[in-house]
């Protein structure tokens, strides 16, 4: 015996309920995956762009030694932010993890005497860039990479090629004696001024050059860097003791969200401009 035509009509609305079912059953799934996503971008547990965090204030983690006027720029802004210090060689193999729970990080390591990082904390401060992470690194900071023997530094590769790969916006290249621009002791002191060159970039916002004519000039230590493919310069060191110019204020974007900031000198040295820096990074 074969069914008749009735066994196909009724299978319809049993295909029906099925169907029902299975996206009602999906909809209570969908809702708690997105909700665990808000909780955890929430508690700075992940990131995710546009969601909103726990708390109003940015979260800045400072990897180095800064500087007294950066400090004091810190403390200005400590009604919009919160900072911590930490000395990179404190970082393990969990630094990933870490630094994820910032909003902004300054890698500031030119006042010391230790410009190195691990291997770990080079490749973890490259991923949090690339996952949408703000940075600011200053002058020679991380040019070293720490090899993990006794502390022992590795020398024999100088530049943050080495230590970040392609996230930061200046490069190190040989100078005339064939020793790399940003090795440790490069560093050269000039008086001068900084001047905008990016017109548009909310950096410089208000600020045409610093300190004004008729104000004594800055005396800064700065480095004979490039700009690296894909950066962009937002300002400039004229000197005024030699006919030099450098490179102040470097910029890259990483995908999708990412943002690194080079200073060329003491960002202390311009509160209004790492004031502006800050907030451009927010």
């Amino acid at each position: 015996m074969y069914p008749d035509d009735g066994g196909a009509e009724s299978a319809a609305p049993l295909t029906a309920a099925v169907s029902r079912f299975n996206l009602e059953g999906l909809i209570p799934l969908i809702l708690l995956v997105v909700i665990g996503i808000a909780s955890l971008n929430y508690f700075g547990v992940i990131e995710v762009p546009y969601l909103p965090k726990g708390s109003s204030h940015i979260q800045v983690l400072v990897i180095g030694e800064p500087s007294l006027g950066e400090k004091v720029v810190l403390d200005n802004l400590s009604y919009m932010l919160n900072y911590r210090i930490r000395d990179a060689a404190t970082f393990g193999n969990a630094a990933s993890e870490e630094l994820h729970q910032y909003d902004l990080i300054i890698f500031d390591q030119s006042n010391s005497s230790d410009k190195s990082v691990s291997v770990a904390l080079g490749e973890a401060i490259q991923k949090y860039v690339q996952k949408g992470g703000k940075l600011i690194v200053v002058l020679n900071s991380g040019i070293y990479q720490n090899v993990g023997l006794m502390g022992l530094t590795s020398t024999d590769v100088v530049g943050w090629k080495a230590t970040f790969g392609k996230i930061m916006p200046a490069e190190c290249v040989l100078g005339a004696d064939m020793v790399p621009t940003c090795a440790q002791g490069r560093e050269q002191t000039v008086i001068g001024r900084i001047y905008r060159q990016d017109y548009d970039h909310p950096i410089m916002q208000g600020i045409e050059l610093t300190p004004p004519a008729g104000e004594i000039p800055y005396a800064m230590r700065t480095l004979s860097i490039q700009a690296d493919q894909g950066a962009k310069t937002i300002a400039y060191i004229k000197a005024e003791n030699t006919p030099q110019t450098f490179s102040a204020i470097l910029e890259k974007k990483s995908f999708p969200f990412g943002t690194v900031v080079y200073f060329n000198y003491d960002p202390g040295l311009t509160p209004g401009v790492l004031t502006n820096t800050i907030r451009y990074l927010d």
